[in-house]
């Protein structure tokens, strides 16, 4: 008896579809007797689980930024999963270049920073605060922001009395994030 298969996307190295497994999520190319991909995303990376809603979107928009990895000794950190070129996936922290010193950018649970916060010649204070006016950036709003200086479409914003706006974020002349 055949059971039904979950697919949740297609493969990024072979374009298959891929299913749910016992261990993560495999290309249906990966399974019989002469496999033609080897595609494997594990539900488990970096001592978080993956969910299925999580991988379908990583499938999909082939980069997620996702809270709650943990090194081995506990600590957490935030990362951007994105694939490799032979399906595998790669962690990084770090999402750009800073537009006021040049540092590099890393992203963290509560903010984007640049690596020169500390240097002792080239001070950087820039900070991107990644839940600003209640709204929660997200990997593509913040790439947009670093790239074009702006966000490509304006995003629901509240005041302090919960009133719901619509706005863009940019950089002002300081490089600070202001609404556009």
């Amino acid at each position: 008896m055949e059971s039904e298969k979950t697919i949740i996307g297609k493969c990024p190295q072979c374009g298959g579809n891929v299913v749910k497994t016992l261990k993560g999520f495999a290309c249906e190319n990966s399974f019989g007797e002469q496999p033609s991909c080897s595609f494997f995303l594990f539900s488990t990376i970096g001592n978080r689980r993956i969910s299925d809603t999580e991988a379908v979107q990583l499938l999909l928009n082939k980069k997620i930024l996702l809270d709650g990895f943990a090194t081995k000794e506990g600590k957490c950190f935030t990362s951007i999963l994105s694939f490799n070129l032979d399906g595998s996936v790669n962690m990084t922290s770090q999402i750009g270049t800073c537009p006021k010193c040049g540092g590099t950018l890393y992203v963290g649970s509560r903010s984007i920073g640049c690596s020169n916060f500390k240097h002792p010649q080239n001070l950087c204070n820039f900070t991107i605060w990644r839940n600003t006016s209640g709204h929660e950036f997200s990997l593509e709003e913040l790439e947009s922001l670093l790239s074009e200086g702006a966000t490509s479409s304006p995003v629901d914003t509240y005041d302090n009395k919960g009133n719901c706006q619509k706005h863009r974020f940019g950089f002002n002349d300081n490089k600070e994030v202001i609404q556009l």
